[in-house]
């Protein structure tokens, strides 16, 4: 379908509104990075502590744990990296690199999965961390997202060829066989998004979420070249509840879900006016060098489909103003949590501190 002809779909008061939500957050953003002084809070959905995800890839705490501490870690091996990328997202906990390893230095703090191989009592002492932390108020698995699909596949895997019970650990079991069965190869030798995203949804539990989601976090591994930014989107559930608000008279036959994010990526400043992003967000830096080939100035492909998700989140809290509260950005301080599970306990009791 022309562009010409999707214009006619649009509910400009709609698009506005997205604008205004979506220019909201990144205040709130700015604030927390300490680029503005102070944050209007008039609106109850859109508070400065409010959990949305930024319209843009550097926003967000997991790509930035990544591009900081993964994608240039020479320390670990290619293999490695593909799997410690998965995992930032499959489990979704903040800083669950160096919950999993116990490990305050976060260029250390990365699972070894050569080794769980290879190494019963190293999978058991991971398994021992994530019991120890839970115990102590954190969770691996993040509140914004539902991982039902991927816990039942790494607990089936774990309990059919291991005989292991349900447990958040299955999960490293389950990715480090990827290792066996040539998935990290596949995903190492992937040429585009689109092919990366095959890749992961020919794996059981991993639906188109997961899939897109898990292959855009590929894109800031510097030995895959593709980019965020390919004109392929598996939108998801949010994203697709906010553009039949968006195109309300337009059909998926016309134009398919993932080209109607591509589309708003394309005319972006005509349908929102100008998105700014302060200079500080174009990229990140890590020891003199941007990880991004490309300046993160305006909407991409995949911040669109984010963006896009998160303003359905938004439509929901201000109908069910109950959950804003619940969706306020983690105040858990993982740092004391990683130091209690350096602490190895002597006893039971100490065990249960």
């Amino acid at each position: 379908m022309s562009s010409t002809n999707l214009w006619k779909h649009v509910d400009q008061k709609v698009a506005d509104d997205i604008s205004y939500f979506w220019k909201r957050v990144i205040e709130g953003f700015d604030f927390r990075a300490g680029l503005n002084d102070s944050f209007n809070g008039d609106d109850p959905a859109i508070q400065w502590n409010t959990e949305y995800f930024g319209p843009n890839v550097t926003m967000d705490d997991r790509l930035r744990y990544m591009a900081e501490n993964i994608s240039t870690n020479k320390e670990m091996s290619d293999e490695n990296r593909v799997l410690n990328f998965v995992i930032t997202h499959f489990y979704g906990g903040r800083d669950c690199h160096r919950i999993l390893n116990a490990e305050l230095d976060p260029r250390k703090a990365y699972t070894d999965f050569e080794r769980v191989l290879i190494d019963p009592e190293y999978l058991e002492q991971i398994r021992s961390n994530l019991d120890r932390a839970k115990g102590l108020g954190y969770s691996i698995w993040s509140r914004t997202e539902l991982h039902t699909s991927l816990m039942g596949a790494s607990n089936k895997f774990a309990r059919e060829i291991h005989g292991h019970p349900t447990h958040a650990v299955n999960m490293i079991s389950w990715l480090a066989d990827w290792l066996v069965d040539g998935t990290v190869d596949k995903i190492l030798h992937c040429r585009s998004l689109k092919e990366c995203c095959e890749v992961l949804l020919s794996k059981e539990g991993i639906g188109p979420y997961y899939g897109y989601h898990g292959a855009t976090d590929q894109s800031t591994n510097p030995k895959l070249n593709f980019t965020h930014d390919e004109a392929f989107v598996l939108p998801g559930p949010g994203c697709q509840f906010t553009l039949k608000m968006l195109f309300p008279t337009l059909s998926n036959k016309e134009c398919s879900l993932g080209n109607q994010v591509v589309w708003v990526r394309e005319n972006q400043e005509k349908l929102f006016g100008k998105i700014y992003f302060n200079e500080y967000w174009h990229n990140i830096n890590v020891d003199g060098k941007n990880v991004y080939s490309f300046p993160q100035s305006e909407l991409t492909c995949y911040s669109a489909e984010v963006a896009l998700c998160q303003y359905g989140v938004y439509c929901d809290m201000k109908k069910n103003t109950s959950r804003i509260e619940k969706r306020q950005i983690s105040n858990t301080d993982v740092t004391s949590i990683v130091e209690a599970l350096q602490h190895q306990p002597s006893s039971i009791e100490d065990f249960l501190i």
